[in-house]
């Protein structure tokens, strides 16, 4: 499969967010996940066209509402279907920080069934974010089962019912 047009910085999926106020959502994720800003352009009228952050050596694209050209937030359009998945080395801390920050729990840092540490928020500007950590390695085998039995468990939606 050709990758045309990948380079060493953008080397494959590169997510860009739609935000209501891209200042104010480069503040909090330089707070919540310790972003680095590299590039930022403004359009004639001030808001911001193109904005680069890196999140733990990715790269993620921010830029303002263009309402006259549909390009609206999660906000603005009352959510989102997308999660945006962050590994880390240290889910609870990652949430803690991410929580002070300003994002809103929806998933409390928890044991998943599928070996990982696991939590979710939702920031200020209506993205939601998963956190997670690797605490066991499971071949498919392990993962299939343990999906099956957390599948036939009481309550088992709850972990997604927010979210």
């Amino acid at each position: 499969m050709s990758r045309s047009g990948a380079d060493d910085e953008f080397p494959g999926v590169t997510p860009q967010l739609t935000v209501s106020d891209t200042d104010a959502a480069v503040r909090f994720y330089r707070a919540a996940f310790g972003a680095d800003e590299l590039l930022r352009n403004h359009g004639p009228d001030g808001r911001v066209i193109h904005c680069e952050l890196l999140i733990a050596g990715g790269r993620l694209l921010v830029h303002d509402e263009f309402r006259e050209h549909g390009n609206l937030s999660p906000v603005s359009l009352g959510g989102t279907p997308v999660v945006l998945h962050l590994y880390t080395q240290d889910v609870d801390a990652a949430f803690a920080t991410a929580v002070a920050a300003g994002a809103e729990e929806l998933v409390a840092p928890q044991n998943a069934f599928w070996g990982d540490r696991y939590a979710v928020v939702r920031d200020p500007f209506g993205h939601h974010w998963s956190l997670a950590q690797q605490n066991e390695n499971l071949s498919v085998a392990e993962l299939e089962e343990r999906g099956d039995q957390w599948a036939r468990s009481p309550g088992a939606a709850e972990l997604f019912e927010d979210s």
